[in-house]
């Protein structure tokens, strides 16, 4: 139960940031914060956190931003599996070394969702589809400390 309320504590949080609104000039530089915290709590408890709940708030988060309905869900998906997948290996590495890979899986997540957003005519190419996945990856060593700390504060196994 305890856990139940941690999980979904940190799932509301990750979406408030998720909604924030960054200047047009920023927008690009904006981190995958839900997706962030999907990430982490499937290389920490993978038996607990998988690809049902990263398609339940991708399917929020489509719903905050008003985009295509499914997009974030089946980007979420994907990366989730793939983490899931690897999830033994992820918790062997640094944190440098899983910061690089957080910046691979949220470009897969980023060029997917560029993809989707190109077929439907919302998106123009550019490279800057990739800002969102570096930020992301500078942030991970410290939310990565941040939420282990809380789930070994409420002994979260």
């Amino acid at each position: 139960m305890k856990s139940t309320i941690v999980f979904v504590l940190t799932f509301i949080l990750a979406l408030m940031l998720e909604g924030l609104v960054f200047p047009s000039d920023l927008v690009w530089y904006k981190p995958e914060w839900t997706l962030l915290v999907i990430l982490y709590w499937v290389i920490a408890l993978p038996f607990k956190v998988g690809v049902g709940i990263a398609w339940f708030l991708g399917l929020l988060v489509d719903l905050l931003q008003g985009g295509v309905i499914g997009q974030h869900s089946l980007t979420y998906v994907v990366v989730t599996a793939a983490c899931a997948s690897l999830y033994k290996r992820l918790r062997m590495y640094r944190r440098w070394q899983q910061s690089i890979f957080i910046f691979l899986l949220i470009s897969i997540n980023q060029l997917v969702g560029f993809w989707i957003d190109h077929y439907t005519g919302d998106a123009d190419p550019t490279l800057m589809i990739f800002m969102p996945a570096l930020v992301s990856a500078i942030l991970w060593p410290w939310l990565f400390v941040l939420l282990r700390s809380i789930r070994r504060l409420y002994s979260i196994q």
